[in-house]
């Protein structure tokens, strides 16, 4: 019922604590939306009208009716046989099997820098979790099983309180089957595969007037003032009520520089978010918000075609595995009909005579059919217009065309398997010498062949439904608090989520720690052997292995009581109950003890998981007063944290002024020494300088003084030179009076 969907929803804010019940007033809003989902509700009532209509005739055929009304009345009111052969259900079963001999799951992997395989580890073992306490395969079976009889199917995505505690507000993700997929109408608009591209969908539901007015005692139903609103969501009995999923887009502008061409480049986005209504047609019941950006109603839709009707439109067409062997089921049906007509032809009196023939021996004529008698009497009867004797009675042979209508039975089966893309069936005698169970696993496998496309469709509608769940669960696990997840081997445990340190794994020991943050990760569909299969394909192995040992015994390569163990495990597997048991202890007596030993294991656990339930209760309150004195004890750590960091960082701070001082000081006293050392070299060079000067200098006036000794004693030589010439000359005219003469 519809009702139980508004359980989900999220709790509301109230200033007043008080429940509030306010009287529904239309206002222009409402009536603008009132007006959308009537004329939105009637377009799709019409689109899918001989869609609809299609999936009511391929049911038809699949409860076993394929008769038309008219020539199933003609028949009937003719005392004519109207059978039908079902040859439908036996491949749709196949179609399923194949479902649940390989169940499909949901597979998570990173898609972003802020995500890893961590995150998608735990958010598919949540998945998991979320499937295996909603019975998901059963919404999955149910909509793949509409799907292939009638072209489409359903499941939805939902939330529901985790308990009724008072104190509990979280809430957890369901997934929930729709029985009825006639009840959900999706916007024609919709392309995608999936239909995820949808942006509102219908789900209704008609209720009783009393049950209407229990859920929602001050609403309207009667006396609705337009007259679409009275004829299409109001009978004598009933109200229908109709859930309107919204895709609503606010469009925004966004703009950044671009980093190549430092230019500002602008652009419109779309920001969407989900509004579920609930409505009568005449009045808006209820609105809640969802989350994500998808309807949370996940279709399995059939092959779709587009067909140009030659009126210039094109219908779509949505094929289920059933809908092309209609006819030949049809035939099918009529040579059955035909055939049973043709044998209650069959003459009941089997011998024909003329009367007085059978006075004589009347008893015994009469059991004829029922009783042997050595020989039969028969009184002659002679002609009346000739006078010879009449013939004897005579049986009256009637043989049926049964041959002929096998032949045209076996052809409309052979119809009907192409027609759904199903391989003939092998004979029994071609499965006589099929011994290999990988030759039967391929016919099976062949069989199922004509389901694939439909198996496709189904891992859309999955993905998608990932894709849903995954984008909810950052808001439902946001907070601290356990929560269950499922491994891949199905063992399930609950664990801590969002702790500030990571908690110890109570099997491994290790400690674990899982921070749910928004991220993004791509959801994929992966398909997995049942269990069943893998036990018989390990069944297999240790089956040959058996065969096997005395040659590996022989060869050396096993021991006798390693082929003894390998024996033992196959017989366990076979599951023969107690003689099994007691086989296994005579050929292994270690592996018999040892399943003895699990088995007390196995009662004592299940001892203890009594004690330790009821020990939980009363560690549940505990648990809440550590929780809070936890809480409260890493509130006053970080306080007394951040005031050690405010004090070391003062007196960081103040080491390094100090450390600041010192490397001045020292660049200082540097710098001093250095312009000292260099003073003391200048004042060492200038004397230098200045002595050698004063050396030149003293050189420099030796040298002058002796030249100019040098050249004092040149001129006195000189000068005495000179005058020793002119005494020579003044003494020279006495003396020579007669030489100058």
């Amino acid at each position: 019922m519809i009702p139980s969907i508004r359980d989900e929803r999220p709790a509301v804010i109230d200033d007043d604590d008080e429940p509030q019940t306010a009287a529904v007033d239309n206002s222009e809003e409402d009536e603008k939306l009132l007006q959308e989902i009537r004329q939105r509700y009637k377009f799709a009532r019409d689109y899918w009208r001989e869609i609809r209509e299609e999936r009511t005739t391929d049911m038809r055929y699949v409860c076993g009716d394929p008769w038309p009304d008219k020539d199933r009345n003609a028949r009937t009111d003719a005392d004519r046989p109207v059978l039908n052969h079902d040859e439908l259900n036996q491949y749709i079963a196949q179609g399923i099997g194949n479902i649940r001999q390989n169940p499909r799951g949901i597979k998570v992997e990173p898609a972003a820098e802020n995500t890893n395989d961590k995150t998608a580890e735990y958010r598919q073992a949540r998945i998991r979790a979320i499937e295996y306490r909603s019975k998901a395969q059963a919404a999955y079976e149910t909509a793949f099983q509409q799907m292939l009889e009638g072209s489409y199917g359903y499941f939805r995505i939902g939330r529901k309180w985790v308990s009724s505690d008072q104190d509990n507000w979280r809430q957890d993700i369901v997934i929930k089957t729709i029985p009825n997929p006639d009840s959900v109408l999706y916007s024609p608009d919709a392309k995608e595969p999936d239909w995820s591209d949808a942006t509102w969908c219908f789900v209704i539901e008609p209720m009783k007037k009393e049950d209407f007015k229990t859920e929602w005692p001050d609403a309207q139903y009667t006396d609705f003032s337009n007259e679409d609103v009275n004829r299409d969501w109001v009978t004598d009995h009933t109200v229908m009520v109709a859930e309107y999923w919204k895709v609503e887009n606010t469009p925004h502008k966004q703009k950044r520089r671009n980093p190549r061409t430092g230019k500002i480049e602008h652009r419109t986005c779309g920001c969407k978010k989900v509004v579920q209504y609930f409505t009568n047609g005449a009045q808006i019941l209820d609105r809640i918000e969802q989350p994500g950006e998808e309807i949370p109603i996940a279709a399995c839709i059939g092959p779709e075609r587009y067909l140009d009707d030659g009126k210039g439109t094109t219908k779509r067409k949505i094929f289920s595995l059933v809908r092309l062997a209609r006819d030949p089921q049809l035939m099918l049906a009529y040579l059955v009909s035909q055939e049973a007509e043709e044998a209650g032809l069959t003459p009941k009196t089997p011998f024909v005579g003329y009367t007085g023939q059978f006075e004589t021996d009347l008893e015994a004529w009469k059991l004829v059919t029922k009783k042997p008698f050595p020989f039969l009497q028969v009184d002659p009867i002679p002609d009346s217009a000739n006078g010879q004797i009449l013939p004897k009675p005579e049986r009256q042979n009637f043989t049926p065309n049964f041959p002929a209508y096998e032949i045209a039975k076996d052809s409309a089966r052979r119809a009907i398997q192409a027609a759904m893309g199903i391989s003939p069936l092998p004979t029994a005698a071609q499965r006589n010498t099929e011994k290999s169970g990988i030759a039967l696993q391929r016919i099976e496998n062949m069989q199922a062949l004509g389901s694939f496309q439909f198996v496709g469709n189904f891992e859309r509608a999955l993905e998608r439904a990932g894709r849903i769940i995954e984008s909810w669960i950052p808001i439902y696990d946001s907070e601290e608090g356990v929560v269950p997840i499922c491994s891949e081997d199905g063992k399930r445990r609950m664990v801590w989520i969002n702790t500030p340190k990571p908690v110890l794994n109570a099997e491994t020991g290790e400690p674990e720690q899982f921070s749910v943050e928004e991220g993004l990760h791509d959801v994929t569909v992966s398909t997995g052997p049942s269990s069943q299969s893998m036990r018989d394909a390990a069944q297999d192995v240790v089956a040959g292995l058996t065969q096997q040992a005395p040659a590996f015994v022989q060869a050396g390569i096993l021991s006798p009581p390693a082929a003894a163990t390998i024996l033992a495990k196959n017989i366990q597997m076979l599951n023969l109950g107690p003689v099994g048991d007691e086989m296994v202890k005579a050929i292994d007596p270690a592996q018999g003890q040892a399943a003895q030993q699990q088995a007390q294991a196995l009662g004592q656990a299940h001892q203890q998981l009594q004690s330790l339930s009821e020990y939980a209760k009363g560690l549940e309150a505990q648990v809440q007063q550590l929780t809070m004195e936890r809480e409260a004890k890493i509130i006053d750590n970080q306080a007394k944290a951040q005031i050690e960091r405010e004090k070391q960082a003062g007196e960081m701070e103040l080491a390094d002024k100090k450390l600041a001082t010192q490397i001045t000081v020292a660049e200082i006293q540097t710098k001093m020494q250095s312009i000292e050392e260099r003073t003391t070299m200048m004042a060492t060079m200038i004397q230098e300088l200045h002595t050698a000067a004063m050396d030149r200098a003293h050189e420099a006036g030796m040298q002058a003084a002796q030249h100019a000794h040098e050249r004092d004693l040149a001129d006195q030589q000189h000068q005495a030179t000179i005058a020793q010439q002119a005494a020579a000359a003044a003494e020279q005219p006495t003396n020579g009076q007669g030489a100058e003469a």
